[in-house]
């Protein structure tokens, strides 16, 4: 026996002392065979795809109504905005309308008022150039029928208007005076200064009040 053969067996005896039984060598052919992780993993199944597509499909449905919906809110918001704009202007138009038309009364009223208060004063006038001195009752008349006038205007934003007629009627009072001390040239002449300021009232008065009135 040659030295390898004994050191086998040297060995072989020392292994089945201990009680351990050796083992065999695992030739190429015997060794476990390793999959590739990629052979592990499951592929999906048919239905496991059709449940995804439908899971997609339906999220892509949902999107699209929230959009719609969105854009419906707002279509909608839009929409009352402009009505409550459209019901705004109607409003202020129906204002300014119902403004003009009230303008529109008063100065009729106005130059009615100045035209009787005028006539009073022609009135006053004739009796003094005559020497008769019982003017009183024309005089009240003429300065009634001006106040009326004098506040039309002033409610009207009429300043100019209010401010003539405002003179004339204290040129009345002077007048009034004047026949008190039974001066009659100097009665006539404050009347004819009150019906020059009246005739300025009266031209303000005869345009009408148009945009510019309206706004005040």
């Amino acid at each position: 026996m040659d030295t390898f053969g004994e050191m086998s067996l040297l060995a072989l005896s020392l292994t089945l002392l201990l009680g351990q039984t050796p083992s065999p060598t695992a030739t190429p052919q015997e060794a476990p065979l390793v999959e590739p992780a990629a052979q592990q993993e499951q592929a999906p199944t048919l239905e496991e795809l059709e449940r995804t597509a439908r899971e997609l499909e339906v999220k892509q449905l949902r999107a699209q109504v929230e959009l719609l919906q969105a854009e419906l809110e707002a279509q909608q918001s839009q929409q009352q905005e402009d009505q409550a704009r459209l019901q705004t202007m109607e409003q202020r138009e129906a204002v300014v309308s119902a403004r003009a038309q009230a303008l529109e009364q008063l100065r009729q009223q106005r130059v009615e008022s100045l035209n009787s208060g005028y006539q009073w004063m022609i009135t006053t006038d004739q009796l003094l150039e005559e020497g008769d001195f019982s003017v009183g009752p024309a005089i009240t008349s003429a300065r009634q029928d001006l106040s009326d006038a004098l506040a039309n205007a002033v409610q009207s934003g009429q300043g100019d208007a209010a401010r003539f007629i405002g003179r004339a009627i204290d040129r009345i009072g002077f007048a009034e005076e004047a026949v008190e001390h039974r001066d009659t040239i100097t009665a006539r002449q404050h009347l004819q200064n009150a019906g020059y300021e009246l005739r300025l009232a009266w031209r303000l008065s005869i345009q009408r009040s148009g945009a510019t009135l309206v706004n005040q």
